[in-house]
C-alpha cells in the first residue's frame, strides 16, 4: 500500500481512468477479483465513496461488486449517491487498481502514487 493515502480527488480520478481504460464489465471483474483478495479489514473503519468523486457508473459497479463479494458494511443505510466501504478495502482496491492500469494510461497526477506502489514505499 502507498505510504500516504490518495486524496479523494485522486482516487476519483483513478476510478474514472480505470472505467475508461477497462470498460464497465472488465472493471467489475477486476474489482471483484481484487476485493476477494483483500480479506476482512483489521479495523472496522468505514468511509464513503460518492458520485461527486467517482461518478455514478463507478459507484454502481462498486455497489454490485461489494454485494458479489459479501463486503457490505452492516448497519449503514443504503444511499443512492454514496457507498459505505471499509477503509482498508478502499485503500487496497485503489492501490491494486493503480497497478492494473498501464503507467502510460494514468494521468500525470497519479504516476507518483504508482511509483510508490511499485517500489513498495
Amino acid at each position: 500500500m502507498t505510504s500516504t493515502r490518495l486524496k479523494m480527488s485522486q482516487e476519483g480520478l483513478l476510478w474514472k481512468t480505470a472505467l475508461e481504460h477497462l470498460g464497465p464489465t472488465e472493471l467489475h471483474q477486476v474489482v471483484v477479483g481484487l476485493w476477494l483478495k483483500a480479506g476482512p479489514p483489521a479495523r472496522p473503519t468505514v468511509e464513503y465513496l460518492d458520485t461527486d468523486h467517482v461518478g455514478n457508473d463507478v459507484l454502481n459497479i462498486l455497489r454490485i461488486a461489494q454485494v458479489s463479494v459479501g463486503a457490505i458494511v452492516p448497519y449503514r443505510p443504503v444511499e443512492s449517491g454514496r457507498l459505505a466501504i471499509y477503509s482498508a478495502h478502499a485503500e487496497h482496491l485503489a492501490d491494486k487498481l493503480l497497478q492494473v492500469i498501464p503507467v502510460g494510461k494514468l494521468p500525470l497526477s497519479l504516476r507518483g502514487a504508482r511509483l510508490e506502489v511499485d517500489l513498495g514505499m
